[in-house]
């Protein structure tokens, strides 16, 4: 074929095929066009969670009631703008009782100190339910607040920010009002259990639940002539806490020993997340020896260590009941 029959061919090929060749012709422009749109256009970020800002992160079916959502929301915004401005002394006023009493001492410069830890420079933050829970027939909606930098105020560009965080907790109080605590701090508990022998009584006075330890006040008192050692790390889980499925050990290491007759008032803290689906039951002594002759155990002899604990006069545990 030369040259001037393809040509008359391919005149012949566009004159019937012309419509179809302008369609396919208007068909490919348009792809053209919008994939040109596409490479050029700013995509906006958009936020996405799997969760409800009130409903729980650990129990997907707990959600806060719709009548207290927005009084949460407005207790929230209010407490960040006055800790923001530094009035901290209207933003330790909005706590509950409780929480300025055993969270903060009734000390607003306590209270201070702690803010300065989680917004030592104006934030924004995020709240977002994290449990519930119901404590004396009183249900008790536990937050997590991540506070952020303030990104308007701080004028910071290209920098990667980090965040601090706390539980705050909320609940209605008798007149419907909502009561507001922070720093992780639960509740407080009266417990006034006591547990006693010949020798030793244990006086459990009460408790503060933060969000992930439990601390008690526990007073002490020597009944003997002899020397009480509770605890000096010679024995194994020497003070408890007494779970319903496991036991804690104490978080200090200091040693507790009684010289004769002596009262001695302490706290004991125990590692124990609130929301664990565990109930405390029981403060434990589970070593508690009655010496005629102790001479410690800092650069004391195993040999003369042992020897005195063989002839202790008294070897006991004991415990006392701790449910609210």
């Amino acid at each position: 074929m030369n040259y001037a029959e393809f040509r008359l061919k391919f005149r012949h090929f566009v004159k019937k095929y012309q419509k179809l060749i302008l369609i396919a012709l208007i068909i490919w422009g348009l792809v053209f066009l919008l994939n040109l749109l596409m490479t050029h256009r700013t995509v906006e970020p958009q936020a996405e969670t799997s969760y409800e800002v009130h409903t729980s992160v650990i129990d997907s079916s707990d959600e806060t009631p719709k009548s207290i959502q927005t009084p949460i929301e407005d207790k929230v915004k209010e407490y960040v703008g006055y800790c923001n401005e530094g009035n901290y002394q209207k933003a330790f006023d909005m706590l509950s009782e409780g929480c300025r009493k055993y969270a903060f001492n009734d000390s607003v410069t306590l209270f201070m100190d702690h803010v300065l830890t989680k917004m030592p420079t104006p934030k924004e933050y995020v709240l977002q339910d994290y449990s519930n829970m119901k404590y004396d027939k009183e249900n008790l909606y536990i937050y997590e607040i991540k506070y952020l930098d303030d990104y308007l105020a701080t004028g910071l560009t290209n920098t990667t920010y980090t965040f601090t965080s706390e539980r705050m907790t909320f609940f209605e109080n008798e007149d419907g009002g909502i009561e507001m605590n922070v720093g992780n701090y639960i509740y407080h508990s009266d417990i006034k259990s006591i547990s006693e022998n010949e020798y030793l009584k244990l006086d459990v006075i009460d408790k503060v639940v933060r969000y992930s330890i439990e601390t008690y006040k526990v007073k002490l008192t020597n009944r003997s002539n002899y020397t009480v050692v509770i605890a000096d790390g010679q024995e194994n889980d020497e003070v408890a806490l007494k779970l319903t499925n496991e036991t804690r050990k104490r978080s200090e290491i200091t040693d507790i020993v009684l010289a004769p007759k002596e009262e001695l008032e302490i706290e004991m803290t125990f590692p124990k997340f609130v929301d664990d689906g565990d109930l405390s039951t029981a403060l434990v002594l589970s070593s508690v020896r009655v010496m005629e002759q102790y001479s410690g155990t800092e650069d004391v002899p195993e040999e003369t260590i042992q020897y005195e604990i063989d002839n202790a006069i008294s070897k006991f545990s004991m415990e006392a009941n701790i449910i609210d």
